[in-house]
């Protein structure tokens, strides 16, 4: 006969092409609930001792005894599809035995995991630097662990919970809001592509300054990059920023290079938040590097700003689709 093979972790899922066969002789074993055969509107089959060969046996089980005497009889098994993802299920459901049950796992919050998340993406860099497959596919599982743990952690706050569903929605939700031209299959031009979705995250965000969202929590040059990228696309004068932001000096005993460079980068932004708030109380928009150019040497603008080289006004520019945020 025949061995219909459930999935342990979506039960409710009946492959089509078994229907037909659960409504005759039917043996099941021990890890079908009585609520599916309910479902089923089964009320004939019950768990056995004794495997009958005539009889259709619905199981989840796939080391199950009943199961492997059919499979090395040759008879036919029947599954549901995989659908990518699936062992995804698996891994959200171990996080969650681990989080209820783990003496260290009970006891994590988002703010102890921060140093292991760390470590976890620099992992995951060597790896992609290295070239080594085996070990991306490695880094990989480890940062999705660390999805899954802040996830799951995110689920037990009593004030505002949510879980790994909430963030794949949120993941979808967003993309096929700054992508729809791509996903609707009106075009396939990166330039467009690119173009939508600024345009997209900008109408999302409602930004009061160009610098919401920046992570300043970020490496030192990184910070400084993005910051610069920042300020390009919204047309600032980077001649006008101090020369110092772009320059790393490292002194053996000397002040914390990562350091000194991110004040730096933090007086900038304080700067240019300035400014816009300036540009805001005379109902100004800063739209261009002329409206920049007067906010800042205007009333009340710093004086401390210097002139850069030139080539500082090739950096930067638009992040790109999928850059964040």
């Amino acid at each position: 006969m025949t061995v219909v093979l459930l999935d342990p972790l979506r039960p409710d899922v009946i492959p089509l092409r078994a229907i037909a066969l659960l409504s005759g002789p039917l043996v099941i074993t021990e890890d079908i609930h009585p609520s599916t055969l309910w479902e089923l509107g089964t009320t004939s089959a019950s768990w056995s001792e004794v495997d009958d060969p005539t009889s259709t046996l619905l199981t989840g089980d796939r080391s199950h005894p009943f199961v492997q005497a059919r499979i090395e009889r040759g008879e036919d098994v029947i599954t549901a599809r995989p659908v990518a993802g699936d062992a995804l299920l698996e891994a959200v459901a171990l996080m969650d035995t681990l989080r209820r049950n783990g003496p260290w796992e009970s006891t994590q919050t988002h703010a102890s995991l921060r140093r292991y998340l760390l470590e976890e993406c620099y992992e995951l860099l060597d790896a992609i630097d290295d070239g080594d497959l085996d070990l991306l596919r490695e880094e990989l599982g480890d940062l999705l662990l660390q999805v899954l743990f802040h996830a799951r952690i995110a689920a037990d706050d009593a004030d505002h919970p949510f879980d790994i569903d909430d963030v794949a929605r949120s993941f979808t939700v967003k993309v096929k809001g700054r992508t729809p031209g791509v996903l609707s299959g009106a075009h396939a031009d990166l330039e467009t592509q690119i173009r939508e979705w600024e345009e997209q995250k900008a109408a999302e965000k409602n930004r009061e300054s160009v610098l919401d969202g920046v992570a300043t929590t970020a490496p030192a040059l990184a910070l400084t990059q993005k910051v610069l990228e920042r300020l390009s696309a919204a047309d600032y004068p980077l001649e006008t920023i101090d020369s110092a932001i772009t320059t790393v000096v490292v002194e053996p005993g000397g002040d914390s290079a990562e350091e000194v460079a991110r004040q730096r980068v933090r007086d900038l932004m304080n700067q240019v938040r300035a400014a816009e708030r300036r540009a805001l109380a005379r109902d100004e928009t800063l739209d261009s590097r002329e409206a920049w150019q007067e906010v800042l040497t205007g009333d009340g603008a710093s004086p401390e700003s210097r002139t850069v080289d030139a080539d500082l006004r090739t950096v930067g520019g638009k992040s790109g689709a999928f850059g964040g945020e």
